[in-house]
């Protein structure tokens, strides 16, 4: 097995023993499956003006000792018809790898040798394939047989590459170009997400409108805004035409507002009103999450002349399993869902046949209090009407999954203190301001606590027992607070401001924290007792324990519900703040009552 990166600025000769230059470059044809090498570009020597010369294969001859010698060369022009170089056009190019969509990048290529010939069978893509780049080749061949595993020694067999020209001049696929275009929108997003702007210009120029809406449907939030500025503003506008009015309003409420009323400025009348009206409600709301996209009918209808309707609207709703059943004014006053409609005899009207019992959410309410609905009654969508019982959209099942998902992310940021909710990934960069900001106040943290133990220091030397106590202080803390914090966080954002039951959560988080402070007080001071047979120093370690957990726990409760209050219903509490406060609390706490007990008493 031979590699790319081995024969790249390799010598070689002429026949008479004089240097020709070093090779530059591989030639080959992209026609088979396996392609032979069909010649070798060499780079003269700097006495000959870097002359480049063009050697055909055949007539490279390598001898015993590794020496590579050439019996004809030409400084013509390298042909380029049929012909690629190994190098130029695939080494350290990008490559669209559609069985993990994702973008990796070619490290170096393998070749096999058929005869006296060299063949190509494939491009290397793992971690070893960078000690060969790196002239450490002697110690890629003993790992390789080693370590296992993809992201060591991965190659991708040449019978799968499919280089085109259609796609961007520093992509290739490991796929034929069709495959590509078959790949579902969310694995293209994937790839889309990971390109350049000029890289995501060239893809989305491949796409067809429909499933380049659909894409952009697909892309994280954090991504949406580069994506759509790789985009003209007339195929983006024409794009929000296809999608659906709630997807729409949710990509343009993403963008600044001049670049919204732009594109708002440019798509069809009809589809920007509808697009504007979800705009003006909050993204939070059942308003904001509805989609105006559903079939309405009226009570006089026949089953024959729904299912008419059915077949003419279908293509254009969101879903066709529940119909609603409106008056001339659009106010809600029935539901009749697919099932009942078949089953239903064609002479009846659709008013003999609807449900009138039906279960129906605000254009106001809480995204929250939809889902809980969906949920609760096993709906596979939610009618929103106004305060005047008029009917404005329905809210669907698929939106009730990204809506828990968003609420486990926001709890999951609230707790930790990562922000994941706004772009689908904690951190940005290596230079990330959010990262370093929470890092650095854990940090200061640290030197808050040293601050403290030197401030208790006599403590120490009066009872040096006291310090093999500290970090069961602060883990018995850390995690009696994160308890408290979760189970506080959890009951804020699953109610609302009214609903809340106070005193339930008092006296269930209290309970506990009693419970533990008292359970590690007695565990303290029982093995205080034992090994230090001093009743003063046991004693002051474990009210030290009792006072720091308590206290603690307190925090991880009365923080959220403080920010709960001061933020009108929205949990804004934050796990490294926390955290730290955890960490100052616990030791200070824990140290100053035992010193006092100590002083005091002992």
């Amino acid at each position: 097995m031979q590699y790319l990166s081995t024969m790249l600025n390799k010598r070689i000769y002429r026949s008479d023993g004089t240097g020709l230059g070093r090779l530059e470059d591989v030639m080959v044809t992209g026609a088979t499956k396996f392609p032979f090498i069909e010649g070798i570009v060499v780079k003269a020597a700097i006495t000959e003006k870097r002359r480049h010369y063009y050697v055909p294969w055949d007539k490279v001859s390598v001898g015993e000792d590794d020496k590579w010698t050439v019996e004809e060369y030409s400084d013509d022009p390298i042909p380029e018809s049929g012909y690629f170089l190994l190098c130029r056009d695939l080494l350290d190019k990008q490559i669209v790898d559609l069985d993990g969509y994702k973008i990796v990048r070619v490290t170096d290529v393998r070749l096999a040798r058929a005869g006296r010939m060299l063949r190509v069978v494939g491009v290397d893509i793992g971690v070893l394939a960078i000690l060969r780049r790196l002239g450490f080749g002697w110690i890629a061949d003993r790992l390789r047989g080693r370590l296992r595993g993809e992201l060591w020694d991965k190659t991708v067999s040449w019978n799968l590459m499919a280089p085109v020209e259609q796609m961007p001049h520093d992509l290739k696929l490991l796929v034929p170009y069709r495959e590509y275009l078959k790949a579902h929108p969310s694995d293209i997003a994937d790839i889309v997400e990971q390109l350049d702007e000029t890289q995501r210009t060239k893809m989305f120029a491949l796409i067809d409108d429909p499933k380049a809406a659909s894409v952009l449907v697909k892309v994280l939030p954090g991504k949406l805004e580069e994506v759509a500025d790789s985009i003209d503003n007339d195929r983006l506008s024409d794009l929000l035409e296809i999608m659906p009015p709630d997807e729409a309003a949710d990509i343009l409420g993403s963008f600044t507002r001049e670049k919204a009323e732009l594109l708002l400025s440019l798509m069809e009348i009809d589809e920007a009103s509808v697009v504007s009206e979800l705009l003006g409600y909050d993204p939070d709301t059942a308003g904001g999450r509805m989609t105006t996209e559903y079939v309405s009918i009226s009570k006089l209808m026949t089953p024959e002349d729904v299912m008419e309707k059915l077949r003419r609207e279908h293509s254009e709703v969101e879903t066709i399993y529940y119909l609603y059943v409106v008056d001339s004014d659009n106010h809600l006053s029935g539901v009749l869902s697919l099932r009942d409609l078949l089953r239903a005899s064609s002479e009846e009207e659709i008013g003999g046949i609807m449900s009138r019992d039906i279960i129906t959410s605000n254009v106001m309410d809480s995204q929250e209090n939809v889902a809980e609905k969906l949920v609760k009654y096993n709906l596979l969508a939610l009618p929103i009407v106004d305060n005047d019982h008029v009917m404005k959209g329905i809210v669907t099942y698929d939106d009730v999954i990204d809506v828990m998902m968003e609420e486990a992310s926001e709890d999951l940021s609230r707790v930790s203190g990562v922000p994941f909710e706004d772009e689908g990934t904690p951190v940005h960069g290596i230079l990330d301001r959010r990262r370093w900001y929470w890092t650095s106040l854990t940090f200061l943290g640290g030197l808050a606590g040293m601050v403290l133990f030197g401030i208790f220091r006599p403590v120490f030397a009066a009872a040096l027992f006291l310090v093999y106590f500290i970090p069961l202080a602060m883990r018995a803390t850390n995690n009696v607070s994160v308890w408290s914090l979760a189970s506080a966080v959890y009951g804020l954002t699953t109610e609302t401001a009214f609903e809340i039951n106070w005193k339930e959560i008092f006296k269930r988080e209290y309970g506990y924290m009693i419970a533990v402070s008292c359970f590690t007080a007695v565990v303290t001071f029982l093995v205080g007792r034992v090994w230090t047979q001093n009743l003063h120093q046991a004693f002051a370690a474990a009210a030290g324990i009792f006072t720091a957990v308590f206290l603690t726990g307190t925090l991880g409760i009365v923080i959220p519900v403080l920010l709960f209050q001061l933020s009108y219903g929205k949990v804004k509490s934050q796990g490294s703040l926390i955290k730290t406060a955890m960490m100052v609390v616990s030791i200070s706490s824990y140290l100053l009552v035992g010193w006092a007990i100590l002083r005091y008493w002992g």
